[in-house]
Parts: C-alpha cells; sequence; structure tokens
C-alpha cells in the first residue's frame, strides 16, 4: 500500500549551487541546479562510473608582456561554454591561476583571457604556452585524467508518467522520480500547488515504485487552472523540479480565443497590498507612483469587471522590482523627474531559483516590488484570474536592467546586481554606453532595418539602462531562467516581450526552448513581443515556431488609427493595408498570432486622437480634457468593434473601453477610473464595449473563422467571420449620412436572419443578399 507523503509546511529553497551533470547546470530543464552530493575517488578504489569522475586541473598563466598586469584575467573554453566569468583567475607571485574541475578522460579547448581597466573594448585573447595549439589556434588540453577525482552525484529525474485526468469535480495526475545516485529525502521535498502546499491528503507517494500519485476530489472549480511544482532532493542533496500546469474547463482553449487587456498595475485601482508609496521629491506627479496594487487588479478581477467586458487574458506591468529613483525625461519630458511605476527599470532581472543565497543578489529579499504587493499578493491575483477563466501574462523586460551611479537631483545611487555583477564584460552588456554612437535616439537606432540590425539591438535606451548583449549565450539564459520561474512560481500563462525588436532573435528562441522544456503538460504559452514602430521586418523578427507566436502589430496599429480614429484613411486604403499585413506575416510564419490593437500605453488616448485634441506636450498645454464630443465617441466605437470583429488577438489598453482621455506619455497613463467618475457618454461607452467583448465570447466564428471581405467603398467596409455554421458580420459605415448596402452571403453560405447586436436591428437574406442600413460613423456586428 503507498504511504501517505509528509509535505512540510515551509517552501525550502532546492536546486542552488554545486556541480550537475548537465552543462547548464539544470535538472529537467526547470533552470534548477544540483549540488555537489560528490564522493572523493583514490584512483579506482572507491566505486564511481567514468562518465561521472571529474578532475581538478590547474591551469596558469604568466603575463610578460609589459609591466602592467591585467585588472581581471579568465580562462575560457569549451567546459564552460566560453563562458565569461565562470571561471576567474587569481594573481600571486607572478602567475595567474584557476583551479577547474574537467570531466574525466575530456578533450578541451581553451585560451586565456584578460582585460585592463583602461582598455575595456579591447582584452587580450592569449593561447597557453605550456600546452599545443589546434588548428583554431586554441590550446588542446587532451585525455584529462588524474590520480584523485571527483565523483559527482548523478541527477535524479522528475516524469509526469500519467498526465492529469479531469471531470468537472475532480482530477488526478501521477509523477515518477527516478533516482539518481540515492533515495528520496522525504525532509526536502516539497509540493505545492497554486503557490501553496498541497493538502497532504491529495498526495501519496509509493517509495517502491518511487510515484506520486495526486488525487482530489472535492474543491475543484471549473473553469480554474491549477499548477502543482514538484521540488524534491535526494539523499545525495541533488535537486530536481517539475511543473505540472493543467486547466479544468468546458471547451479547450486556443489563444486565438482570447480578448487581452493591457493593465499598467500602478495606474489601474489601489487594493491595499502595495507596501511602498510614491517616491517624493524629486519625482513629478505624473511620474509618480499612484498606489496600483495587486490587490487591485484582484478586486476588479473577483467583481467581475473582466467577464464582462469578455476579457479572458490580463497582461499586467512586470511584477520585478523596479528602482526607486526618478530619471529625467526627454524630449517634451526634458527636465522633469519620473519616476519607475511602469515597471520598465528592472533591477532584480536574472533572479531564479536559489537567488535568495546567491551573493550577486545581496541585499534582495523578494524580487516582486513592493509598490505592488508581495509575491503572494500575486499568486492571488493570478489565482483569482484563473478562478474567472482568464488567463495572466505580465511584462518581461528583455533588453536592459537599471542602473545608475550619478542619479539626478541628488538622489542616491542605485545599481542592478547584474550591472553590479557584469558592467565591464562586453559579454554581457554592450558597453561602454557612448552618447554620440550607440544612444538609440541617435541616428533613429530605434528602428532600423533587420540589415542593420547591429544598430538597434545594441543601443542603449538611456545611460541609466545599461543593454544587455543578446548575442551572448549566457545573457539569453539568464533571461530565459529568470522567466522560468516567474511563471513556474506564479503559475503565468505567457509574457509579453518588452522591447522584442531591441534584442537579438535568439533571445525568443532561448525563451520559447526554456519555457518549453519546464511545460509538462505542453499547455499552450502565448509569447508576443513588442517591436514599437512600423517596419515589418523588425515586428516579425522574433516570431516563429522556435520563437514568439507573435508580436504587436504596430503597423496594423497606425492604419486602424488614421482609419477609424481620425478618418484621414479610406476604408480602401485601410483594406490594402490589411491584405499587405496579413500577408506580410502569415509570409513569415504561417501560424503567427499577432496581437492588434488601437490604443497603448505608448501613445496618446484613442478617444482624444478621435476628438483632434491637443496630444503635445502636456507639461506646458492644457491635457485633453474628459471627452464629451459625440463625434469622438463614435469613432471609439468603430475602432473597438473592428478591434474585437477582426481575426488576431485583440488587445484593449486599460481605458480604452470607455474613452480614458490623454496626451503623450506621461499623460496617456493617467489613473483609471470606475462608475460614478465616468460620463454618461463614457457609459455607453463601455457598455458597447461590453456588449462587442461578450458577443466575441460567445461566437467561435469571432474568435477561430476565417475572414471574407463582403464590400468596400470610398466610405464602407463590411466583411463576414465564419466557422462552421456559425457566421457574423461587421460593416463600418465612415460617411456622414447613413448607407444601405447590399452584401452578396452566398460565398459564406449565410441563410436566414441576422441582427446587429449593437442596435438589435434585424436583416434577412434574400436570394444570397443581405440588405442592411448602417448609421453615419457607425458599426454594426450582425450575428445568428
Amino acid at each position: 500500500m503507498p504511504r501517505l507523503f509528509a509535505v512540510f509546511a515551509l517552501l525550502l529553497a532546492v536546486g542552488c549551487g554545486g556541480k550537475a551533470s548537465k552543462p547548464d547546470g539544470s535538472t529537467n530543464g526547470d533552470g534548477g541546479t544540483s549540488s555537489d552530493g560528490g564522493l572523493t575517488g583514490d584512483g579506482g578504489t572507491t566505486e564511481c562510473d567514468v562518465s561521472l569522475r571529474e578532475c581538478a586541473h590547474v591551469f596558469s598563466w604568466t603575463f610578460t608582456a609589459g609591466a602592467t598586469q591585467p585588472a581581471r584575467v579568465e580562462v575560457r573554453g569549451t567546459f564552460n561554454d566560453w563562458q565569461a566569468g565562470k571561471n576567474p583567475m587569481t594573481y600571486a607571485n607572478g602567475v595567474w591561476t584557476a583551479t577547474v574541475e574537467l570531466p574525466w578522460d575530456a578533450n578541451v579547448e581553451y585560451k586565456f583571457w584578460a582585460q585592463w581597466d583602461d582598455n575595456l573594448g579591447n582584452p587580450l585573447w592569449s593561447t597557453d604556452p605550456s600546452a599545443p595549439t589546434a588548428a583554431d589556434g586554441n590550446s588542446v588540453l587532451s585525455n584529462v585524467e588524474c590520480s584523485s577525482y571527483t565523483c559527482i552525484a548523478r541527477t535524479p529525474v522528475l516524469e509526469l508518467v500519467a498526465p492529469p485526468s479531469t471531470t468537472a469535480a475532480s482530477y488526478e495526475l501521477q509523477v515518477k522520480f527516478v533516482p539518481g545516485t540515492a533515495e528520496l529525502d522525504p525532509a526536502k521535498t516539497v509540493i505545492t500547488v497554486n503557490g501553496a502546499i498541497a493538502d497532504t491528503s491529495t498526495v501519496t507517494y509509493d517509495a517502491t515504485a518511487h510515484l506520486f500519485h495526486v488525487t482530489v476530489t472535492s474543491g475543484v472549480t471549473k473553469p480554474n487552472k491549477y499548477g502543482y511544482v514538484f521540488s524534491i532532493t535526494d539523499l545525495a542533496g541533488v535537486s530536481a523540479r517539475l511543473f505540472v500546469p493543467f486547466w479544468v474547463e468546458d471547451t479547450t482553449f486556443e489563444w486565438k480565443d482570447a480578448f487581452m487587456y493591457e493593465v499598467m498595475t500602478d495606474r489601474f485601482f489601489h487594493g491595499g497590498t502595495s507596501m511602498l508609496g510614491p517616491n517624493g521629491p524629486p519625482t513629478e506627479a505624473p511620474g509618480e507612483w499612484k498606489g496600483g496594487d495587486f490587490g487591485g487588479v484582484t478586486a476588479k478581477i473577483n467583481a467581475g469587471y473582466f467577464d464582462q467586458m469578455g476579457v479572458n487574458a490580463l497582461w499586467i506591468s512586470s511584477p520585478v522590482v523596479n528602482t526607486t529613483l526618478c530619471e529625467v525625461g526627454v524630449g517634451a519630458n526634458s527636465g522633469h523627474c519620473l519616476g519607475a511605476y511602469h515597471s520598465y527599470f528592472p533591477m532584480a532581472t536574472g533572479w531564479t531559483y536559489g537567488s535568495e543565497k546567491d551573493p550577486v543578489f545581496a541585499g534582495f529579499t523578494d524580487p516582486i516590488d513592493p509598490h505592488f504587493g508581495s509575491s503572494a499578493d500575486l499568486k492571488a491575483l493570478v489565482n483569482a484570474a484563473h478562478a474567472h477563466g482568464i488567463r495572466v501574462l505580465t511584462d518581461l523586460v528583455v533588453n536592459h536592467v537599471f542602473a545608475d551611479s550619478a542619479p539626478p537631483k541628488g538622489q542616491t545611487a542605485q545599481l542592478a546586481p547584474l550591472w553590479t555583477a557584469h558592467s565591464t564584460d562586453t559579454t554581457w552588456f554592450n558597453v561602454p554606453y557612448n552618447a554620440s554612437t550607440n544612444d538609440c535616439g541617435n541616428e533613429n537606432l530605434w528602428d532600423v532595418s533587420t540589415s542593420q540590425q547591429w544598430n538597434r539591438t545594441t543601443c542603449w535606451f538611456d545611460p541609466y539602462l545599461p543593454d544587455f548583449n543578446t548575442s551572448s549565450t549566457a545573457v539569453d539564459r539568464s533571461i530565459a531562467e529568470h522567466a522560468a520561474w516567474l511563471m513556474q512560481t506564479f503559475d503565468l500563462d505567457g509574457f509579453r516581450v518588452d522591447a522584442a525588436k531591441q534584442v537579438m532573435r535568439n533571445v525568443a528562441v532561448a525563451l520559447r526552448a526554456k519555457l518549453s522544456s519546464i511545460d509538462s503538460t505542453s499547455l499552450p504559452i502565448y509569447l508576443v513581443g513588442e517591436a514599437l514602430g512600423g517596419d515589418v521586418d523588425n515586428v516579425m523578427d522574433c516570431v516563429g515556431a522556435d520563437a514568439f507566436d507573435g508580436s504587436m502589430n504596430d503597423p496594423l496599429h497606425n492604419s486602424i488609427v488614421s482609419t477609424f480614429l481620425y478618418g484621414s484613411e479610406n476604408p480602401n486604403d485601410f483594406d490594402n493595408d490589411v491584405q499587405y499585413d496579413e500577408a506580410t506575416w502569415t509570409g513569415r510564419y504561417a501560424q503567427a498570432l499577432m496581437g492588434h490593437f488601437f490604443g497603448s500605453h505608448d501613445v496618446p488616448r484613442a478617444i482624444s486622437e478621435a476628438a483632434g485634441a491637443n496630444l503635445g506636450d502636456p507639461w506646458n498645454n492644457a491635457p485633453p480634457a474628459q471627452e464629451t464630443n459625440p463625434t469622438a465617441f463614435q469613432r471609439l466605437a468603430m475602432a473597438q468593434a473592428f478591434l474585437l470583429t477582426y481575426d488576431s488577438l485583440p488587445i484593449l489598453w486599460m481605458g480604452d473601453e470607455f474613452g480614458q482621455p490623454g496626451a503623450i506619455d506621461p499623460d496617456n497613463r493617467r489613473t483609471m477610473r470606475f462608475d460614478g467618475a465616468l460620463s454618461a457618454q463614457e457609459v455607453t461607452a463601455l457598455d458597447k464595449l461590453r456588449t462587442l467583448g461578450s458577443t466575441r465570447l460567445a461566437h467561435s466564428a469571432l474568435r477561430r473563422g476565417n475572414r471574407t471581405r463582403l464590400y468596400v467603398s470610398d466610405s464602407f467596409y463590411a466583411y463576414a467571420r465564419t466557422e462552421g455554421s456559425d457566421v457574423a458580420i461587421a460593416a463600418f459605415n465612415f460617411g456622414t449620412s447613413a448607407q444601405t448596402i447590399t452584401l452578396v452571403v452566398t460565398p459564406i453560405n449565410l441563410t436566414g436572419t441576422v441582427t446587429d447586436v449593437l442596435t438589435g436591428t434585424s436583416a434577412t437574406v434574400s436570394q444570397g443578399n443581405l440588405v442592411i442600413t448602417v448609421p453615419p460613423l457607425s458599426a454594426a456586428v450582425y450575428t445568428r
């Protein structure tokens, strides 16, 4: 009989430090590392398989070409993937030395790397004069053996042998522990579900079969997601981890079904979880922390705010701790000090399992930003969302970290740990910063073509945002393991990856590979890159089967704004833009699932654009007031209707559901308003959005269906979405008077009567034609 497995009440930090049997130090692909667990060999008298033996080899190098010794010397080679920082050398008595554990009987190639403080850009690579040289110019050490070796403990493995089997009220699964060189240590084994210790009555462990069996027959709700993390350590001290996420829901979700809502957490709603208030001076009010937090998002989830709109995916700000400093802006914000309320000035990037014991992160006890709350508060947010059938993505900042050693206005320096550890290392950062050559604002390096990729991927956003060298395997691995930790710890469903066009494509590849490796149930993970700007090649650069699912479709955004909000582009031209856009991204990757939008935190507010408001400098000009212009609301409603009827994945920026006004950044990021703070026109706009969102949720044609153009002219546009027998028709009248249009619907096999969900007006198909009348500057969405 299986015995009840005792799960301890404290989640212990497992998997940090020491040697492992994989080159990257991981176990089961989860970013954890193994402890030593080694046995000392004596030339063969202690039992140890040859494949597990390591020899301590002393590398030594004497620098004689000059009186000044290097400030830093490392030995790099095939044994450490040529990575920087892995094997530093120490200087004593005129010789640089480093002791490195090498695999038994290995053949390794290596060189010495030296750098001087005044010569950061030109390190010296040197061969070992005491060793032979290979054809490629590297020094060679052949057939490594030793009289006294270390025996590496075999890495244990966790395998999902019976994937989750679910019903409306229960689920079960089985995980097998495959021992390395030792049995399981129950005292160092923890099983969590949705961030909490699993109920011991639901988990049994058969020590003979090495099998965990999870059976839950009560308390299961639908829809909901359950994320199990099995963290084990064996008696040799070697660890492994397995992430088992799954949903219990009526219909299998596809990311085509998503309607995503963007939340800038600090500017959304105060729910009482924030543990850190405003910066205070010299931070200025528009750029100050406003108190929105995880609790505020959770409160609105539980109140049904997102359910009423048909929203089933949330994109929230990066939860990783940011600087508490303010920085002086540029352009219209020049001279004004703005805080990091947006979460794009990260301090704790790179945090993963075991980082709380890593000297690099000394001083950090929790990488989650206290402005938003604690790790527990973020878990509560995600759990609440999942209980409403809502997926959760966070922003993921992969291009840079924050570091300012001489911040403005008398503030105290703050440096991200990764910058402190690697600030002079060109393998980690594109250093040094130079305002005239590698600042992204110089010579428009923001949006250069793919053929000039070295510009946009190596330039710095600002001198206080050190730019990662994302051509480096070490950097890509650090970013990917950080993302894996976030996903497993908080049971996330994907990431919106910030500034994707500013990094090398291999970041996207590393992220996809790492996150797929920890996803034991192959649950669909949505990765969408942000590539602000109109260059389609840049937008698509990180999209593919081995990379991101899609990108924020900025070229289409520009066309939506011109056509629906400004009215400067007619439907014929817009339809050409749409066809070109679709052919471009499907031509690059047929399965691409792009994110389309008409508003975001980077551009002026949609309602203010539609009203023709002053969108310039909000510091010296009166910012747009709460809008009252009926035409602006008509145009907003048309943009909303296109957003929720077009194919691809719709993304709504918070406040655009009712018409939040605003000029350029930071005025476009005003604190959200709810309920009694909305005008009658704003309430009407919100009601229309709710109708459109609910309609999209109810009709698979609007989520998964093919799109067929039915009519286009200089002032009218109509198309159908069809999936099986489900049909929806979207029609847009851009004219100044009502238009009656005859749509030929035989290509979509439409018969019977359809009704406009926005007005209740019905129309009936006759002899393959559907005659509809749409009021001026209005949209109609017909369904059966």
